[in-house]
């Protein structure tokens, strides 16, 4: 999708005042005819890319799947230290990671865009095209707005362009929450009439099936306890501001089981909708041909070194796991429902694979190491919360280890590799895999590396990377490195292409993925909650099992639904290990109303990966992770920016600040 090089770059602003952009003098120009429309169109879009879930220093990165080293002390790491504050800006992050002001700008391209349209009459515009291409404005005006109140709760609603020289008292404050929602999903109603699908060169457009998907979350998150009937700050209301048909509340307060009922017609709609229009899960079938395109070979698995017909088909269900978040709609992916290239996702390097990389993956040939961050690192409850290959939590799973032999070696009786100085690590560390990442599920070796396990098949100059979080020589803690080691003994691999190849000459090869924003696994998982929500216990184990078959498991039955794993629990362990990483679980864990458990101080554990060459017993103790970690429940919400030059708060008499700051 191409950006808009003109004049109307400069819409953009960082004062709430300006969501509506000042009028240009050539603005006539962006829509003389079909092409400057397009360009117009696609810039609507642009900031979609910019500010997603899935970089090291997004708010949605500070729940309890991974940590970040604690001197990057970036936007995630300022919420899960709860110090937040309405004035914190990080320059790396800058504007874009903020959330409410760049969403806000951005509605004024597209309100810009839907005033224009009619007025200008493009040539070579016909009317259809005019109607999708308003259609396509209409999903961006939901996203836009459900990005704000995912984020801030009930937020102003902007639902077209406004006379820029509107007074302080007349703009907007706060909706009711279920009005914001409404008038969302009343958007992406509108937006139905896009096509299902698009083509190759069409692919992050807004389609039909997206807004289905999209409005399926809306409402599931709306029918989820904080919105209804478990909402922590129940004296938050407007002052000077009200809500039509809602006065100045903001949240209503009682439990309404028509908004589950709501999100299950959605979500049964949206699941439907993408399985007509051709989506499915992705497959060891199509993963093995893309493999074979790639001259990809099975990864490392301890344990099932042997070749077998089973280990074989187990290694290639951890290779499918890996394409499937890097393979994209050229591969045969079918699977993804929108996909975006984020702007720090780039060919052949970016910070998106820098922060997951390892410190050192090859030596150059000039004597340099050259590496990664090793910033996103999985805690231990992400470690213990993926299934064991028998689909059960390794502590209830009576095949598994008892969890007193988990920091024992797998590999009983074999001596730790020597640290070397002038190489990385061999094989032979995997003499020190612990017994607590063997016999586990293949998502978990998709997505997770380990001490003594295999990062890369090729990213080592052709061969392949095994990882010692013991050897500060190699990727280990080290004191004159110590900003880029996150040290809980373990790394995130999830996203990186595993075709991935740093070579010793200084050159890298690599395919940038198209982040899965929405896949058709969600549907299946948001369709299995709204069913437990409402007691349908078949039919939300069904939708579960069409997870879990896909991972290697046998279908759950009402017999493991037990007091130690009710349905509620499978359904959200499920959606936190198939979703990994991919920005829901921030979402989840406040709208489910148990953040102040989750992730309150204390919670947080890790291996003893800061410290210096530490031995194998001395590594493999499990402790809490040397940062601030605390939960307030002001972090259900992000505070609304009142710093300089983005002084929302306070140049809008009508809005409210977020409880607690």
């Amino acid at each position: 999708m191409q950006i808009l090089p003109v004049s109307c770059c400069l819409l953009a602003s960082c004062e709430y005042l300006d969501v509506v952009p000042p009028a240009q003098p050539d603005f006539d120009d962006t829509m003389k005819d079909e092409a400057a429309t397009l360009s117009f169109l696609y810039t609507c879009y642009g900031y979609v890319p910019r500010s997603q879930p899935f970089d090291f220093k997004s708010f949605e990165q500070s729940a309890d799947e991974i940590v970040a080293p604690k001197d990057f002390d970036d936007y995630q790491q300022q919420m899960a230290w709860g110090s937040i504050s309405p004035s914190y800006y990080n320059s790396w992050g800058g504007d874009d990671m903020n959330i409410w002001t760049p969403s806000y700008n951005w509605l004024g391209y597209v309100h810009h865009f839907l005033s224009l349209i009619d007025v200008l009459q493009p040539v070579g515009v016909t009317e259809d095209e005019k109607e999708q291409y308003k259609a396509e404005c209409y999903f961006l005006q939901a996203y836009y707005h459900f990005r704000v109140l995912q984020a801030f709760g009930p937020c102003p609603v902007i639902p077209q362009k406004v006379n820029p020289n509107i007074t302080n008292s007349e703009i907007p404050g706060r909706s009711h929450f279920d009005y914001c929602v409404d008038y969302i999903v009343g958007k992406l109603d509108a937006a139905a009439v896009l096509p299902p699908t698009r083509a190759t060169g069409e692919l992050g457009r807004a389609t039909s099936t997206i807004a289905k998907a999209l409005k399926a979350r809306v409402l599931l998150y709306a029918a989820s306890p904080l919105w209804n009937g478990s909402f922590p700050h129940p004296n938050w209301k407007n002052r000077n501001f009200e809500t039509e048909g809602y006065g100045r509340e903001l949240v209503s307060a009682g439990y309404d089981a028509k908004k589950w009922e709501r999100a299950l017609t959605a979500c049964q709609e949206a699941l439907t909708a993408a399985k007509t229009a051709g989506y499915e899960l992705f497959d060891m079938e199509t993963a093995n041909a893309k493999a074979l395109r790639d001259g990809l070979g099975l990864p490392f698995v301890p344990g099932r070194e042997e070749d077998t017909p089973e280990n074989r088909e187990f290694k290639e269900r951890v290779r499918m796991f890996q394409y499937l978040v890097t393979a994209h709609e050229g591969d045969n992916n079918k699977e993804i429902i929108w996909g975006q290239r984020i702007d720090s996702d780039v060919n052949n390097g970016g910070e998106a694979t820098d922060s997951r990389l390892p410190n050192r993956v090859v030596k150059r040939s000039n004597g340099q190491w050259w590496g990664g961050w090793a910033s996103l690192a999985p805690t231990l409850y992400s470690v213990k919360h993926f299934y064991t290959e028998n689909g059960k939590l390794p502590e209830s799973d009576e095949k598994f280890y008892p969890e007193t032999e988990w920091y024992a070696r797998f590999h009983e009786g074999a001596a730790s590799p020597s640290l070397t100085t002038d190489r990385l690590d061999d094989e032979n560390v995997k003499n020190d895999i612990i017994k607590l990442n063997s016999r586990r599920e293949a998502r978990f070796y998709a997505w997770i590396t380990f001490d003594g396990g295999q990062y890369a098949q090729k990213i080592n100059n052709g061969g392949s990377l095994w990882m010692n979080f013991k050897n500060t020589n190699t990727n280990g803690w080290n004191a004159t490195n110590s900003r880029n080691v996150a040290g809980t003994g373990y790394l995130s691999k999830k996203f990186i292409d595993p075709n991935i190849r740093y070579n010793a000459d200084g050159t890298r090869s690599f395919s940038a993925t198209r982040r899965p924003y929405i896949r058709l696994a969600e549907l299946y998982l948001n369709l299995a909650e709204c069913h437990a929500a409402l007691g349908n216990t078949g039919e939300a184990l069904g939708n579960l099992n069409e997870i879990r078959r896909r991972a290697g498991f046998e279908d759950l039955t009402t017999g493991d639904i037990t007091a130690r794993m009710s349905l509620t629990d499978w359904v959200r362990n499920e959606r936190f290990v198939e979703l990994f990483e991919e920005g829901h679980r921030y979402y989840d864990l406040r709208r489910w109303t148990i953040a102040p458990e989750m992730l309150k101080a204390g919670a947080r554990y890790g291996l003893n990966g800061l410290a210096l060459n530490p031995a194998f017993e001395e590594f493999n103790v499990p402790g809490l992770i040397d940062q601030p970690f605390k939960w307030d429940d002001k972090l259900y919400f992000l505070p609304v920016w009142s710093r300089s030059g983005m002084d929302e708060l306070y140049s809008n008499p009508q809005l409210v600040q977020a409880p607690g700051y």
